[in-house]
Order: structure tokens, then sequence, then C-alpha cells
């Protein structure tokens, strides 16, 4: 039996504040003092399971730390190690402990049959996930007029490939016959051209009985907007039907002021027939839970997706989880009979197709595009982003080196010093000063997005926000010399509301109806150039002005985090890495910034970081993936 230290022990294990928050403390101490046994081995597990969550991830790996020294501190301060449990004792002390379950019940914690460890509600968040993707991922073929559907997806997609697949006809097919779907894919692939046509056909179906409820959403409002102006602009919806309107998820599930819970739930689903949901890879695991607790039982859910970019910077990476990269756009042998009948494209039924691991039916739910109809497969930024998502650092890098069309540039980051002058030396950075040659709103929103800098770390020298400061040091004085004496003089105390300053939203605010995350200018008053406001674009494209002092927390925008960048799109983008290793850059942040790029990328960096951020990817720990594609939870 393992001699059992006290909680007091514990504080001196977990001290550090570099290592562990105080809600990281105060949780296990918490759960210490809860525990009926073996109480400080279930307040350690409960600190390092807090610090996981913290981190983005969905449980505790006990595996990963049982029987391993674990640092008492950052600094280095002469004391040893301490040596955590092995992993069959910790185990068992922790089920005694009476803080930690291992199935249904109300303990805090659940431990898993693969010794995982949760908090319960993210155990119940997975659970739910795993439910409804195994009870809605089944064929749903009764009613439809699979005769009027072979016909409507030979008029929809009369461009077919010259050899090969058209993977968008296949996903529609998925799509237009599954209660559930998932459509994967990089920016260019024609998801929204592909949702687009699955709507159309889901609609003729029901042509002359009902109009369907269609709902359009997404995690930000950039991207909802973006949505929205893709299908309607598509021009395949019924004639005579109105335009769609897209939604943020928490407007779309209605969020409750000061609540983690949404007005739509499992008693109270969403009015909808058809419910389309885009860049799936940035919602955390408790709102994709929340959503489809709150999707009708005869409702369509079909979520479009990058697998390949960033996960959310909560809790989860549930796209890149369940879209398991061994089974994507492989099917069962029905559905390959399915694809023949309806598209006559000829399919072999995948190996794994109805094994011990994968349901008959599963995988039919999950297709890849992989045609780019946006870059050739020779221009540099489809090159360079294939390489970064394989994980090939040297090719990417010698891609990046030698790229002969313009697509992409290379350059070495200077000193921290230089960073300044380098960046007001570089040509896209004047795209900034030039804004304020623009009187009207919607033609700087537009100006705006031509050009941003992207920044993988947040702080450091090479952070967001010393870019931000440098560039505010440079183009600051520009505006004010560029304006009249008296309102110089005027802006000259109130930096913040400068005009022409693009400004990110970081607190909610539902009586403003701004959400963290939403993007704005500080402009000159269209009615009062001598005062400003400050201006943002709705889901709807529809701008308004508000008093900038009415504004919540925010910050300034002319270089964004990668992660904040997730659901936009630029047409030049200069992306800005650290001088120095950090875990945080992997190849999931690499290529979600590259392919933020329309026309052109360009990178600062050093060789060798680049190379070793490509070869690094992004592990979060989830049991979805297993639960699903594997054994049972």
């Amino acid at each position: 039996m393992l001699t059992a230290p006290t909680l007091e022990e514990l504080q001196s294990v977990i001290s550090d504040p570099e290592l562990f928050s105080s809600l990281d403390r105060h949780f296990a101490m918490f759960m210490g003092r809860l525990a009926k046994n073996h109480s400080f081995y279930a307040a350690l597990a409960a600190a390092l399971v807090s610090r996981n969550t913290g981190a983005g991830n969905i449980c505790l790996d006990l595996a990963e730390y049982a029987g391993k020294p674990m640092l008492l501190s950052s600094r280095e301060t002469g004391r040893d190690a301490y040596i955590c449990p092995r992993l069959p004792d910790w185990a068992e002390l922790l089920i005694q402990s009476g803080v930690v379950g291992q199935d249904e019940g109300d303990t805090p914690l659940v431990l898993d049959k693969s010794n995982r460890l949760y908090l319960r509600r993210y155990w119940q968040y997975e659970k739910a996930i795993l439910r409804f993707i195994r009870e809605r991922a089944i064929p749903c073929i009764e009613g439809l007029n699979l005769h009027k559907l072979r016909k409507d997806l030979k008029e929809l997609f009369q461009t077919q490939p010259a050899e090969g697949v058209d993977w968008q006809q296949v996903a529609a097919i998925a799509s237009a016959t599954r209660s559930f779907s998932v459509i994967s894919g990089g920016p260019g692939t024609g998801k929204t051209t592909t949702v687009a046509k699955i709507l159309a056909l889901l609609m003729g179906q029901y042509n002359d009985t009902r109009q369907l409820r269609i709902l359009l959403g997404a995690p930000t409002g950039k991207a909802a907007s973006r949505l929205q102006q893709a299908i309607n602009a598509a021009g395949l919806l019924q004639s005579g039907s109105a335009p769609l309107q897209a939604a943020t998820l928490h407007r779309m599930l209605g969020y409750v002021t000061n609540s983690p819970y949404f007005r739509h739930n499992a008693e109270n689903p969403l009015a909808a027939d058809i419910i389309v949901i885009d860049e799936a890879s940035m919602i955390d695991l408790p709102l994709l839970a929340k959503l489809m607790q709150a999707v009708p039982v005869t409702a369509r859910l079909i979520l479009l997706g990058d697998r390949h970019q960033l996960a959310s910077v909560q809790p989860g990476s549930v796209l890149g989880d369940i879209c398991h990269s061994e089974t994507m756009s492989g099917f069962s042998k029905e559905f390959c009979g399915l694809i023949a009948e309806l598209s006559g494209f000829s399919i072999a039924p995948s190996a794994l197709s109805g094994t011990k691991t994968v349901s008959a039916s599963l995988q039919d739910s999950f297709v890849e595009l992989v045609q780019n109809y946006r870059f050739s497969p020779e221009s540099g930024i489809a090159k360079l982003s294939l390489a970064v998502r394989e994980g090939d650092g040297d090719g990417a890098l010698d891609i990046l080196l030698k790229a002969e069309d313009g697509s992409i540039a290379w350059s070495e980051i200077p000193a921290p010093a230089e960073l300044g002058k380098k960046l007001q030396g570089s040509p896209n950075v004047s795209q900034f000063a030039s804004l304020q040659q623009n009187l009207q709103p919607d033609s700087c929103f537009n100006h705006l997005d031509r050009f941003r800098i992207l920044c993988a770390l947040r702080s450091g020298p090479f952070g967001m926000e010393r870019v931000n400061t440098l560039l505010e040091q440079h183009l600051v004085p520009q505006v004010l010399n560029d304006m009249s004496g008296d309102t110089a003089a005027q802006f000259e105390g109130m930096k913040t509301f400068l005009p022409y300053r693009p400004i990110m939203v970081t607190e909610n605010d539902y009586n403003l109806q701004l959400f963290n995350g939403d993007v704005g200018l500080i402009l000159p008053d269209p009615e009062n150039l001598q005062s400003v406001r400050a201006f943002f674009k709705g889901e709807d494209g529809i701008l308004r002005g508000l008093a900038p002092a009415l504004l919540p927390g925010h910050e300034t925008v002319f270089a964004l985090t990668v992660h904040k960048s997730q659901g936009s799109e630029f047409n030049r983008v200069l992306l800005i890495l650290p001088d120095r290793d950090s875990p945080l850059l992997t190849r999931e942040l690499l290529y979600t910034a590259i392919t933020r790029g329309r026309e052109k990328v360009e990178i600062w960096g050093r060789k060798s970081i680049f190379v070793s951020g490509v070869k690094r990817r992004i592990k979060r720990t989830s049991g979805l993936a297993e639960a699903l594609w594997g054994e049972e939870m």
C-alpha cells in the first residue's frame, strides 16, 4: 500500500503558477476535501485534469503521468521531482476516493476503461456527440424520389471530371440520403457550392408539398456571413424562395445571458428540417454537443469544415476526432451501390466497412473533397499547403524557397529591434495607411480584407501584441498628420478611438449583439467627420455604427493571431513566425495560416523553426475517436 501524503503536501507539488493555474489548485484542493479516501491522489489527478482541460484537452490520460516524475516547478529548485503513482495503483486509488466513478452516476470525475480521467460534464458531452452520430449516421431514403434525385443530380453537376470520381456529387448523395453528414475539404474545394446543390436537391424533393426550413450557421459572424453569401450567390435555390439567413451558433441556439445554456435544447429543439454548419473545425466539444442536442429527430445536420485546420481554442478537436483519416471517402458496399445507381460512378467498397471496429454505414456519412478549384495543383500555395498538411517540413521549405509563380514568398525575420523597420518597409503595410483615403465604411471593410498580418503567437518579440504596437507607432502619426489641426488635436488625447483602427471584440456583449471575435473598424462618422463611430458588419452584410465608448473589451488587430483568423480569408497574407521554437507552432497552425491567403502568402521566419513547426502535430487527449471508430466507450 502506498504511503498517503497529506493535502498540505500537495500544495508544494502544484504551487508553481507557471505550471498550475489558481483554478487548477482550487479545484484540486476541493476534490481532496470532498474525497472520502486517498484525498492526495484524487486531488493530484484533479489538478492535472483541470490543467489538461484548460489546455484544450477533453480528458487526462493517466498513463502519461503514472509512474513518472512530475516537475515541482518551472524553475530549478534543487528538489527532487514528485513521482506519480503507478497506473494500476493510481486508478484503484481514484475509484476508492469516492469522487471518481466509472460510468453513470454523480461523481464529479469519471475514469473510463482506458484510464482516461474526465470532468463529468466533458464525459457527458463526448457521450452525447457519440450517441448522436451513431443514431443519425444511417440512411434515410424513405420518402425520397430516387428517380428525381438522379435527374436533379445530373442537372446540377453537369461538369464532370475528365477522369476519376466527382467527390462533390458523392458528398451531395451522402447528405441527401442521410440524417447526418460531414463534408471535409480545404479552401477552394467547393464545400459551400456543394452544400448549395444539396439544398437544391432536397428542396426539389419537397417542391410540391412544403417549404423546407433551412438554418445556416457558423462559429463566428464572419464565417456565417461568408456561408450565407456563398449559398445565396450560387443561385440554385427555388425561384421565389427568400434568401437564406445565416447566424452564429450562439445566436442560432438562443444564448441566455450569464448562462452556459441555450434556449434551444433537447426539450425545445430548433425549428428546422436542414441545418448546415460551416467551419466545423472551430467548434469546441461543449458547443457541438449542445447543438446536436437541439437538432430535431426529423432534421438533417450537415457539417462543413477542414479537418486539417486548427481546432477550437476551447476544449476539443471534434472534427479531427470524428473524421478518421483511414475511413474518409471509404464507403460500404450498399452505399457504393447507391452512388453507382444515382451518378454512375463506380467506387470500390472500403476494406474496413462492416468490420469489428467500423459499422457498415457509419463511414458513409463522411466525404472529403480533394479537387481544388481555386488553385491549380502547380500553384505555390497549393503545393506548400499540401506539404505542410502532410508534415513534410524539408519539402515545404524547399517549395517555399524555390517558388516561381509569385503566390508564396519567404523572408528571414530580422532581429527584434529591427522588426518595426522591416514592417514599415513592407509594401503591404501601406495597405493600412491607405485606408484613410476611404470615407465610406463599406469600402474600408473591403479594403481591410485585401491584406492581413497573421502572427503564430500572441505575445513575445514577434507576437501579435508587439506587431500591433509597432504598426500603431508607425501608422498613428500618419493619420494625425493627414488631419486638420483642430481635428488632430481632438484625437491626439484619445488614440484608442483613432479613425481607421481595426478592432476585435474580446468580450461578449449580448445587449449590443457583439461577440468575442467580431471585427470592426473605428471610422469617421459619415454624417459628422469630426467624430468617430465603431462600425461592424452583421451576418446579413449590413453595417451598423456604435459609439466607441459603448464598446465591450476589444483590441487592435492590424495583426491577428492565426487562431483568430479562422473563418476569414484575405487576398494577401503576411505570416510572422517567432525566432525560437514553440510547442504552439504546429503544422495545423501553419496550414491554417497559409490557407487564409487567396492570392499570395509571405512568411517571415527562421528556416529551422519553420521546418520544426511543420513536423509537429497538435495532440489533444480525447476518447471520441476511439469510441466512434474503435471499441465502445
